[in-house]
């Protein structure tokens, strides 16, 4: 088995992988930046609740190195899959500020009469957007999930992610979502092209079988799993998605593999 320390570039997940909620995850700033002195790191999010600008702020204040640049969103991803295919656009958004400032920055008009519902975590959701997202779908709108996660791991547990917002607009009115985020295409091949490293050479780690491991399955990376957030290994048992290996959490991933005293991965 290749050693997921000896690769070119790491795509990290944040939640369940670098914090826990709020909390940051004991050793995850120092193995970040470790892993930064020798490979290229972008940090990979089915989280739309911040924009790219905030997400890098909040990890440089943790004590990551990090720039806007080094970090994709699945609202981002959105952003650019319809600016990309459809240029600037009418967008009904059902999520946070971080999706709408991303939806914004590409150009996006948003409206409640739209060409296009996106839908991310979105902590006051109500009737009112789920009807306004309802009729702009059965009227024609495209309607496009972040992420269909069902939970998210904080430091008090897990709570509802997107995928139960996505699943109540389904639901109403029978049209199945186009899913930007992990483990599909879109965020990926967005991903792999800021990157600029070829799949192979690349290592995902994150803390979810059906998101970040099959992605990385998918798309033919090296794929870690850490245990220090939505998985344990009594779910790694009885899951069909196999990661390339299983690391209590990102700092162990570099000191299992002989990384902890040596300044190369």
């Amino acid at each position: 088995m290749k050693n997921p320390t000896a690769m070119k570039a790491y795509i990290l997940d944040i939640d369940g992988v670098i914090y826990r909620g709020s909390e940051v995850i004991e050793g995850s700033v120092d193995a970040v930046n470790r892993l930064m002195d020798c490979a290229e790191v972008i940090f990979l999010t089915n989280n739309s609740t911040r924009s790219r600008a905030n997400v890098a702020e909040r990890l440089s204040a943790s004590g990551i190195r990090c720039a806007e640049d080094d970090v994709i969103t699945a609202g981002y991803a959105a952003s650019r899959y319809i600016r990309e295919r459809y240029g600037a656009s009418t967008v009904y958004p059902i999520g946070e500020a971080g999706l709408i400032d991303e939806l914004e920055a590409a150009g996006h008009t948003i409206s409640e009469d739209a060409d296009f519902v996106v839908v991310g975590l979105d902590r006051d959701f109500n009737y009112e957007k789920l009807r306004i997202g309802h009729r702009n779908i059965v009227c024609g709108a495209v309607f496009i999930a972040t992420n269909t996660d069902p939970v998210l791991p904080t430091e008090n547990g897990f709570v509802p992610g997107a995928g139960a917002i996505v699943s109540a607009i389904e639901t109403a009115s029978g049209v199945p979502p186009l899913v930007i985020g992990k483990p599909n295409q879109p965020i990926l091949e967005i991903a792999l092209e800021h990157i600029r490293v070829p799949a192979s050479e690349c290592t995902i780690v994150g803390d979810c079988l059906g998101t970040d491991i099959l992605a990385g399955i998918r798309c033919g990376m090296r794929a870690a799993l850490v245990l220090s957030g939505k998985e344990t290994l009594e779910s790694v048992r009885r899951s069909e998605i196999t990661p390339d290996s299983v690391f209590e959490n990102l700092s162990s991933l570099l000191r299992r593999n002989g990384a902890a005293g040596d300044d190369r991965c």
